[in-house]
């Protein structure tokens, strides 16, 4: 049903292509050594993060996308669980209610 117009303007997708424009070799060196001796430091995924379509490779975008769809189901169940205690807490406030008035109920119910 595409016609071709639009009354909305979607963004293009872009990609940015950083470059650091001062390289310090012995900087890297150091960091490298800090992570293989478990000093701390910056670790390759930290490093790999800002370039583009890395999240893709590695796989983060799938973990994000299992934890929230893990994260949604738990919330679903949660409120399902409430809902089903909301209704039972009614029900059982309903019949304490009418208890008092179950005689005054049949009367008016059966002896029309």
């Amino acid at each position: 049903m595409g016609f071709g117009i639009s009354f909305f303007k979607v963004p293009k997708h872009r990609q940015f292509d950083y470059k650091p424009r001062f390289y310090d070799p012995e900087k890297e060196r150091r960091e490298k050594r800090k992570i293989e001796l478990g000093l701390g430091g910056e670790s390759d995924e930290d490093v790999e993060e800002g370039l583009p379509g890395s999240m893709i490779r590695s796989g983060a975008m799938r973990k994000r996308h299992e934890m929230y769809s893990q994260k949604m189901a738990q919330q679903k169940r949660q409120t399902l669980l409430l809902r089903v205690l909301l209704v039972v807490a009614l029900i059982a406030a309903a019949a304490y209610i009418l208890s008092d008035y179950k005689e005054e109920l049949v009367e008016v119910l059966f002896n029309r």
